[in-house]
């Protein structure tokens, strides 16, 4: 037993060595686990217990189907150690993306990490250059939200480029798997649908905003599957993307449309606003359901029925798993974790007492 600890701290020592004399510089690729076995004649656990205590000092990195790499100095140090937050917003002051960041610092302080938080526009070109200063700073990770992940998936080549482990928050490409922490919108869209359906609403749309997204096609889909379930039909008029507020107006008043289920809570109150101004009664001519649980406005918090995001729990998942790459503990393809939806039920919803 004493001899094989041995062992274990002469591999350690020796490549702990080579990485603080400059030998192995920051970013260099290590020798494979078989390498390490050969140049020191011990066997594949000694060398990988050696590995596993200096992932866990910061002296290097494991990246799944990559290899392990030497860590940058700001690593060493546990109270030095950085991820960042790449956050798009369209409103700094909405309080979604606080309980975000509050649960991405709260998991990364139980890692010994801090968390630096970057705002973005939305522009890639933005993004990008909020990614480099962050890797000025010598942040090991990087947790992104980008506003169009199919416009950014350049970004996201050149972090893999430069062996920079990230995960994807809210919204991603199905196109290029990466990690990913978000809301199961599709089993949401069922959620807020169903409702609708209970309240005796059979000719409801679904109104997109920005419906390039990946989330808000999910929360469609989920609105398709529920109708059809219900044994209700989905049409080409089923899903409105530009809003006509006259023709609208017409279609609500002529009961051809009972509900509308937008796509997020910032649409369903413009679209409630801009109803009202036309002269149209919430809930009574038409019930609007939303999605976030937007607390940014106070129509939200006091009549729209929406379904409610666990914002906290998706800057916790998002931190979690971007720590766990960091640690090495990651060896599966790229994850998902999805936090679950629960629908809250206040006014701007109310049966259809024509049923139909």
């Amino acid at each position: 037993m004493e001899r094989k600890e041995a062992k274990y701290l002469v591999v350690k020592q020796a490549i702990k060595e080579q990485i603080e004399n400059g030998t192995l510089k920051v970013n260099d690729k290590l020798p494979t686990e078989a390498e390490y076995v050969e140049m020191f004649q011990v066997s594949t656990i000694t060398v990988r217990r050696a590995l596993t205590e200096l992932a866990d000092e910061g002296y290097i990195k494991r990246l799944k189907h990559k290899g392990t790499f030497v860590a940058s100095p700001a690593s060493i140090s546990a109270a030095s150690r950085l991820i960042a937050l790449i956050l798009y917003s369209e409103d700094r002051k909405d309080s979604s993306y606080i309980h975000i960041i509050r649960g991405a610092q709260n998991m990364a302080s139980s890692f010994n990490y801090s968390l630096i938080v970057e705002w973005h526009d939305g522009d890639v070109a933005h993004e990008i250059n909020a990614i480099q200063k962050m890797l000025n700073l010598n942040v090991e990770g990087l947790l992104i939200y980008s506003f169009d992940p199919a416009k950014s998936i350049a970004n996201y080549r050149y972090l893999e480029s430069r062996n920079i482990p990230f995960v994807l928050l809210d919204r991603y490409e199905l196109d290029y798997p990466c990690h990913f922490s978000g809301c199961n919108n599709y089993d949401g869209g069922i959620l807020a649908t169903q409702f609708l359906i209970q309240q005796k609403h059979t000719k409801i749309r679904f109104s997109g905003y920005k419906f390039f997204l990946k989330s808000e096609q999910e929360r469609y889909d989920g609105f398709c599957s529920a109708m059809r379930k219900a044994g209700l039909e989905i049409t080409k008029d089923s899903l409105i993307l530009d809003v006509d507020y006259d023709a609208l107006v017409e279609q609500i008043r002529s009961r051809e449309v009972t509900a509308i289920f937008c796509c997020n809570d910032r649409h369903a109150v413009q679209m409630m606003n801009r109803l009202r101004e036309k002269g149209v009664s919430i809930p009574q001519e038409v019930s609007i359901m939303g999605f976030d649980d937007w607390r940014a406005s106070p129509t939200v918090e006091r009549e729209l029925t929406t379904v409610r995001q666990d914002f906290n729990e998706i800057g916790l998942n998002a931190a979690y798993l971007l720590l766990s790459i960091l640690q090495g503990k990651l060896t599966e393809s790229p994850i998902q974790i999805l936090s679950n939806a629960s629908l809250i039920v206040r006014s701007s919803v109310q049966e259809n007492a024509e049923g139909n």
